[in-house]
C-alpha cells in the first residue's frame, strides 16, 4: 500500500473520532435564499391560462405549452398538439425516473395529461446532461403500448422528420449527443460524479442545501437513457403531434445543444413570431457556467455567445428555458438575450485582451469584473414576484466570472503560464514539507493560521492550513481550522456551487463525508446500458492496470462477438496499453487468445454488475455467465477470459479525498 493510501485510510479511521457536527446549518447569503422563490413550491406553468403569460400568446395557435419547474434541477416541457388527438411532445426528461413520475402525476391532477397511456409522439433531448435525459424511461413507460422508434440509419442528416407518419415515439437529439453521454458514462464520469456531489451538496444534510443555482437540487433517483432514433447536424424541420417546429443546433454549454422554435404561421397563427425553447443556451437564472466546478470539457465562450445571436434572430413572443420560468414578451426576450450574450462576450474578449498583455490565469480574476450595467439593465423586464428575477440571469448563482476567466486561459493557452519554474515543480507534499520548515515549523504555521482566522482573514487561514494538510493529511488541528475557515468563506457567497463545495469540504476534513463510491448518477447502468456496444468495450482500455501489465510483460488478446448484431471487437493488451480493434469479423474474433460471444442480455448483466452498488461484482457475474453457457467461449478457456478482465480496475469502492490532501 502506498504512503498516500495509508494516510487516507488513517484519516478515514481517525478523523470521525474528532468530528464535530454543526447543530444548525451554516449562515447563508439572503440573496441566495431569495433566489429559491421561482421554483419553491414546484409549479407547472400553463402558457394558456396563466395571466402573467397568456396575454402574450397570439390568437389562433393550435397547440398548448406547459413547463414543469422545480421538480428537479432542470425543467421538463410538454407541447400538446391540436384536437382531436392532443398528442404530446416532451422536451427534456429531467434527471431521474422518480422526478418524471411526480411531473406526470401533477400534470394529470391538473387535467393537462389524460388518464391511461400518454399519447407521446416525440421526445426531444436538448443536450446530453443527465438532468435532461435521465428520466426518459418514465415517459416511455407511461406511453406504453406505444414504443420508441428504432434508430434510423441516416441519423445525423438534416432531412426533415414527420414523426406522425409512424406509430412509434421518435427520440431526437443533435448528432454529438451520444459522444457527450459516453464521455460521462464510461470515460470521466466516475470523478465527475464525486465532484458533482460536492458542487450540488449531495453529501450535505438536506436542510443545509439552499438550492443548486439553476434549480432546487439534484434528485438522487434512478437514471436511465434511451438512444435517439434520429439525430441531425445543423437543423431539422420536425412534425410531431401535429405541431410543426424547427430544431436548431446551438453549441454552447455543450457541443450537442439544440433549441426548438415553433413558428406561429405553421401552427394556426399568423405572422413571423413563434415560441422559443432556448435549452441551456441561456443556462438558467445565473451567469453561465462557462466552466463548471464539477469538471467539464472546454466550453468556448465565443461559440456560446454566437449561439445566443442565433436565437436573437427569431421573433419570439415567449421563451421557455430548460432552467428558470418562462419569459414572455418579444421585447423582454430580446433584452435578456442581448445582455446575456454581451456578458459572455465581455468575459471572453477581456480575458483574451489581458492574456495578450501577458497576464496569467491567477491574475485574470482580479482584472475582469462583470459590468454593473449589464445586470441593472435587466430591471426593465417586468415579471411577477414569484417568477425568476431577470437580474439573476447575470448574477453568480451558478457560474461566475472568476472561474470562467481561468478556464478561458486554459482553453487558449493550456496549463503552462510561461514561467519555467512550473515545468518540473517539486511534488506537492515535498513542497509543503519544505515550506513548513522554511516558515518555522508546524506550530508556527498553525499559530499564524489561527491568528489570521481570528482577524477575519479566512482565505489566508485556509491557504496556510492547506500547506499543513498537504504535508500531513492526518494533521487533525490543521484540518479542523481549515474546516472552520471554509465555513466562514461559505457564509457570504451567492453561488450555491461555491457554498456547497466549501461546506462539503469542511465536513470531509472532519471525517463526515461518505467515502463510498457513488452508485449511479452519470455512470448509472441504465445510461451505460443504452450506449452502443463499441463504447462499452472501449471503456475497458481506460481502466488497464498498466503498472502490472508492464511489469508482467503482458501481450494477449480477447475477442468479443455480439451475435445479435454481428459486431466484433478485439482488445489487445500490449504491455502498458490496451488497443481496441473495432468492426472485425467473427473469424478474427475467434483467432484471439481468448474469445467469447454474447448478446444484449449478457452485456446488460455485465453492465449492471460493473457498478459500485452491485450485489455481485463484474468478475463473479462473468464467471457465472461462462459457467451457464450463456456466454460461450469461442477460443481459449474460462480461466483465460477471467484473467484478461482481471487486468483492469474494478468499479471503484471508494472515492478520493478532494479537500484533505
Amino acid at each position: 500500500m502506498s504512503v498516500s493510501r495509508r494516510l487516507l485510510v488513517l484519516c478515514l479511521i481517525v478523523l470521525p473520532l474528532f468530528a464535530a457536527e454543526r447543530p444548525t446549518p451554516p449562515p447563508v447569503n439572503p440573496l441566495l435564499t431569495n433566489h429559491s422563490k421561482w421554483f419553491d413550491p414546484p409549479h407547472v406553468y400553463d402558457l394558456q391560462t396563466d395571466p402573467r403569460l397568456m396575454k402574450y400568446r397570439p390568437a389562433g395557435l393550435n397547440y398548448r405549452v406547459f413547463s414543469a419547474v422545480g421538480f428537479d434541477l432542470a425543467n421538463t416541457i410538454a407541447i400538446i398538439g391540436p384536437e382531436p388527438k392532443k398528442e404530446i411532445v416532451i422536451i427534456d426528461t429531467l434527471g431521474d425516473t422518480d422526478s418524471v413520475d411526480r411531473v406526470i402525476e401533477a400534470m394529470r391532477h391538473d387535467g393537462y395529461f389524460p388518464p391511461g397511456p400518454l399519447p407521446i409522439r416525440a421526445i426531444i433531448y436538448t443536450h446530453n446532461h443527465i438532468d435532461h435525459i435521465g428520466g426518459v424511461w418514465s415517459y416511455l413507460k407511461a406511453a406504453e403500448p406505444r414504443l420508441p422508434c428504432p434508430t434510423e440509419t441516416h441519423s445525423g442528416k438534416d432531412a426533415p422528420l414527420d414523426a406522425d407518419a409512424s406509430d412509434c415515439i421518435a427520440l431526437i437529439g443533435q448528432e454529438e449527443i451520444v459522444s457527450g453521454v459516453n464521455n460521462t458514462a464510461t470515460i470521466i464520469g466516475t470523478m465527475i460524479n464525486n465532484r458533482s456531489a460536492y458542487m450540488y451538496g449531495s453529501y450535505l444534510p438536506p436542510d443545509w442545501v439552499i438550492n443548486d443555482g439553476i434549480g432546487p437540487r439534484v434528485n438522487r433517483g434512478t437514471a436511465a437513457w434511451r438512444m435517439p432514433s434520429r439525430t441531425f447536424e445543423n437543423s431539422m424541420h420536425l412534425i410531431a403531434a401535429g405541431v410543426k417546429m424547427n430544431l436548431i443546433y446551438v453549441p454552447s454549454e455543450t457541443n450537442d445543444e439544440l433549441a426548438v422554435f415553433i413558428p406561429d404561421s405553421e401552427n394556426g397563427g399568423s405572422g413571423n413570431a413563434g415560441l422559443l425553447q432556448s435549452a441551456e443556451v441561456l443556462q438558467g437564472p445565473s451567469f453561465p457556467n462557462l466552466y463548471s466546478l464539477r469538471g467539464t470539457s472546454y466550453r468556448n465562450p465565443a461559440t456560446w455567445f454566437r449561439s445566443v445571436d442565433t436565437l436573437r434572430k427569431y421573433d419570439s413572443w415567449c421563451m421557455v428555458p430548460s432552467h428558470g420560468t418562462p419569459l414572455c414578451g418579444a421585447e423582454n426576450v430580446q433584452t435578456l438575450l442581448q445582455n446575456f450574450r454581451d456578458a459572455v462576450q465581455f468575459t471572453h474578449d477581456q480575458s483574451v485582451r489581458w492574456m495578450n498583455k501577458g497576464y496569467t490565469m491567477q491574475q485574470l480574476p482580479e482584472l475582469i469584473r462583470m459590468p454593473d450595467y449589464l445586470i441593472e439593465d435587466l430591471s426593465t423586464i417586468q415579471t411577477a414576484k414569484t417568477d425568476t428575477d431577470p437580474k439573476d440571469y447575470l448574477r453568480a448563482f451558478y457560474g461566475s466570472v472568476p472561474q470562467a476567466v481561468r478556464e478561458l486561459y486554459f482553453g487558449y493557452l493550456g496549463w503552462f503560464q510561461a514561467d519555467p519554474v512550473g515545468l518540473a515543480p517539486i511534488p506537492p507534499r515535498d513542497e509543503a514539507t519544505r515550506m513548513v520548515a522554511l516558515m518555522g515549523g508546524h506550530d508556527k504555521v498553525l499559530s499564524e493560521a489561527q491568528s489570521v482566522f481570528d482577524k477575519g482573514d479566512f482565505q489566508w487561514s485556509a491557504e496556510l492550513t492547506s500547506i499543513l494538510v498537504r504535508r500531513d493529511p492526518s494533521d487533525i488541528q490543521a484540518r479542523e481550522l481549515k474546516a472552520q475557515a471554509f465555513e466562514k468563506l461559505a457564509a457570504p457567497v451567492t453561488n450555491p456551487n461555491w457554498r456547497n463545495w466549501y461546506i462539503t469540504a469542511a465536513r470531509e476534513l472532519r471525517g463526515l463525508t461518505p467515502h463510498s463510491a457513488i452508485a449511479g448518477g452519470l455512470t448509472s447502468p441504465g445510461i451505460v446500458d443504452a450506449l452502443p456496444y463499441g463504447l462499452w468495450v472501449n471503456q475497458w482500455t481506460l481502466r488497464l492496470k498498466a503498472e502490472q501489465t508492464i511489469a508482467d510483460k503482458i501481450d494477449t488478446t480477447l475477442g468479443l462477438w455480439f451475435s445479435d448484431t454481428s459486431e466484433g471487437y478485439v482488445l489487445h493488451i500490449r504491455r502498458g496499453i490496451c488497443e481496441l480493434d473495432q468492426q472485425v469479423d467473427e473469424a478474427t474474433v475467434r483467432k484471439c487468445a481468448n474469445a467469447i460471444a454474447l448478446t444484449k442480455a449478457e452485456e446488460s448483466a455485465l453492465v449492471y454488475a460493473d457498478n459500485p452498488g452491485a450485489k455481485i461484482g463484474y468478475i463473479p457475474t462473468l464467471a457465472g455467465l461462462l459457467d451457464s453457457g450463456k456466454v460461450p467461449v469461442l477460443n481459449g478457456n474460462k480461466a483465460g477470459v477471467l484473467s484478461f478482465f482481471g487486468r483492469f480496475d474494478p468499479a471503484p469502492e471508494t472515492v478520493p479525498s478532494l479537500a484533505g490532501r
